[in-house]
């Protein structure tokens, strides 16, 4: 269950939906058990809310507890005091978790850095359609309304803030983009050809752990048509006419992303298409696919970028 013993509802938390942050659950729950040894491990210390609940065998405090409020609440600094409050500052500006689809710590190929150090950077622009950065001779392109920068010399992704090129460490991202540019070796032509993860050579990659994640983004938009559009125009989206709504992004230059909103109804629930040109599979492996709408599902709930 998403409500902590707290009463707080994790359902309805942005970190829950970027995947930062699980609840606590009810204070017998088997939740609640793995979250305080969480807790004790990472800071040292459980929540003396929940840790009070597990003691005390109580699910909910405000619930069950009679001697609600305690001083477990009014002495904390959860769940809304200064620290907690922090705590969500600084999460959300995290970006995504850096972890695979099996939840392991993404692993990413260092040696690409060189292969695309040692690519010609005239060619490469050529290629993809991003631009070079006139000072450092790197590539550069738009990411989300906002510039990128692919720093070989550094071996690390930045960007741009207040004429300043700062270090961008989104992990996930810069996967992918040392999956595009080190791999890229001809102009790959868009075909205007529509195609879902299904319809790929490599689709069985995208099964069981794998599959495209698009529970958490329907329990943000899929009863706010409205809140999605604006959420695409917000990353420069450009609105599509598929669909009962729709946006197309552009994340990578050469590479759209097409996001569907399919109304639900008394039947069926809304449901979300997510589909990419037929060129994506000479652009981007599989893995990379996976991090790339992971990256775009992530800023899509964030709302802003870090």
């Amino acid at each position: 269950m998403a409500t902590g013993a707290c009463g707080i509802n994790c359902d309805v938390c942005q970190l829950n939906l970027l995947g930062h942050c699980s609840s606590c659950g009810p204070g017998r729950s088997e939740l609640a058990a793995r979250k305080s040894t969480a807790q004790k491990r990472i800071l040292g210390h459980p929540c003396a809310i929940l840790e009070c609940a597990r003691l005390n065998h109580i699910d909910y405090c405000s619930r069950d507890c009679a001697s609600f409020p305690c001083g477990n609440f009014s002495g904390s600094a959860y769940p809304y005091g200064e620290p907690f409050l922090e705590m969500q500052h600084r999460r959300r500006n995290e970006g995504p978790p850096a972890v695979d689809p099996s939840g392991r710590p993404v692993e990413k190929d260092d040696s690409l850095w060189k292969v695309i150090a040692e690519k010609d950077v005239g060619q490469l622009a050529n290629f993809t359609m991003a631009d070079i950065e006139p000072v450092s001779g790197f590539l550069s392109f738009p990411f989300f309304n906002q510039h990128l920068l692919v720093d070989t010399a550094s071996q690390c992704l930045r960007i741009k803030e207040e004429q300043q090129w700062k270090r961008f460490p989104i992990r996930l991202l810069e996967l992918v983009v040392l999956d595009y540019f080190a791999q890229v070796t001809s102009l790959h032509p868009m075909r205007n050809d529509l195609i879902s993860v299904d319809d790929l050579l490599d689709a069985h990659y995208f099964t069981g752990r794998s599959q495209l994640r698009k529970s958490t983004f329907l329990s943000r938009f899929g009863e706010d048509p409205n809140g999605f559009t604006n959420a695409g125009k917000h990353l420069g989206g450009q609105i599509e006419k598929m669909g009962d709504r729709a946006f197309r992004l552009l994340p990578l230059p050469r590479i759209p992303v097409y996001y569907l909103l399919w109304f639900g109804n008394d039947e069926f629930p809304p449901r979300l298409s997510i589909l990419f040109d037929r060129s994506i599979e000479k652009a981007l492996s599989p893995p990379a696919i996976w991090c790339l709408v992971t990256v775009c599902n992530y800023y899509l709930i964030r709302g802003v970028l870090p």
